[in-house]
């Protein structure tokens, strides 16, 4: 899908991780390399092509990006290719990382069929390296292409995609705290941003609904992000089944709750239901 209005990107970062983009998207475009930005960085170019003007808290140097592969060779041509770049140099801990001038963060993370049966990478570094990439390959058709004012044409994921990858972070490793302050967020700002969407494709929320819940907005928004993410893992009934047990045991447990921005820890509780509640309208479809 594509953004039709051009985002300037030094609204939401750095000139550094504009000059970045620049060098390597031509790269990958020059490669044939299938890609879209996740994480993050994904979350604040999604929500500024929506029409979301207030900057970042956090303006941040990494920049993920999921990559296309179908082989380890492949991937390993792309790193030395990458390696080739002045001021790129490759991390000597994660085989999927490169440092920019030695203060910025750009992994490169592979998916496709590159990843064996288990839903693993392993890759070659000075020893086995796994990486767990649950979601890539389901979040991948619904990626957004973005025009940039800086002349750059980004393959975005949606920011129900995002949520999706970053549920799954935190359940890996539950230290991650802004992976959930970044799903907050976006629940938080949806609704506004998604409002023609929402009533176009999903009219029923607003009778399901009452007008005087006091998290409306926030609700209606999870609940159809809940659905949306169901539609993503429609063909992939190991990861909605996982996701589906992950956010049953939230909605009757605070440990997620509770890392999000609500005054009470119930009403961060009741978004999360909602958004439980949507899966399984969708499970269910």
């Amino acid at each position: 899908m594509r953004n039709t209005s051009k985002v300037l990107l030094s609204k939401i970062t750095d000139e550094i991780v504009i000059e970045i983009l620049t060098i390597v998207i031509p790269i990958l475009e020059q490669l044939r390399v299938d890609y879209f930005v996740i994480g993050a960085f994904a979350k604040d170019v999604e929500l500024l092509a929506k029409g979301h003007s207030k900057p970042p808290s956090r303006k941040t140097k990494d920049i993920d990006l999921a990559v296309l592969m179908g082989s380890n060779e492949a991937y390993e041509s792309l790193k030395n290719s990458i390696k080739t770049l002045p001021n790129f140099v490759a991390s000597e801990e994660e085989p999927y990382r490169f440092l920019f001038k030695e203060a910025y963060e750009i992994d490169f993370l592979p998916f496709g069929a590159i990843v064996n049966e288990k839903g693993q990478v392993e890759l070659k570094a000075k020893t086995t390296f796994i990486l767990d990439m649950p979601g890539f390959e389901q979040i991948e058709p619904w990626v957004q292409t973005i025009e940039t004012e800086e002349g750059l044409t980004l393959r975005v994921s949606s920011l129900p995609g995002i949520i999706l990858l970053k549920l799954f972070a935190w359940e890996d490793q539950p230290g991650r705290v802004k992976d959930i302050a970044d799903v907050d967020y976006i629940v938080r700002n949806f609704y506004l941003l998604h409002y023609e969407e929402i009533l176009e494709t999903a009219a029923d929320l607003f009778d399901l609904i009452a007008m005087e819940e006091i998290l409306f907005d926030e609700i209606i928004s999870a609940r159809y992000i809940g659905r949306k993410i169901g539609i993503m893992l429609e063909n992939a009934p190991h990861l909605k089944g996982r996701l589906f047990k992950l956010l049953e045991r939230q909605s009757n447990s605070f440990s997620m709750a509770r890392l999000m921005s609500y005054e009470n820890v119930e009403d961060g509780q009741r978004v999360i239901q909602a958004m439980y509640q949507g899966l399984k309208e969708q499970v269910g479809s």
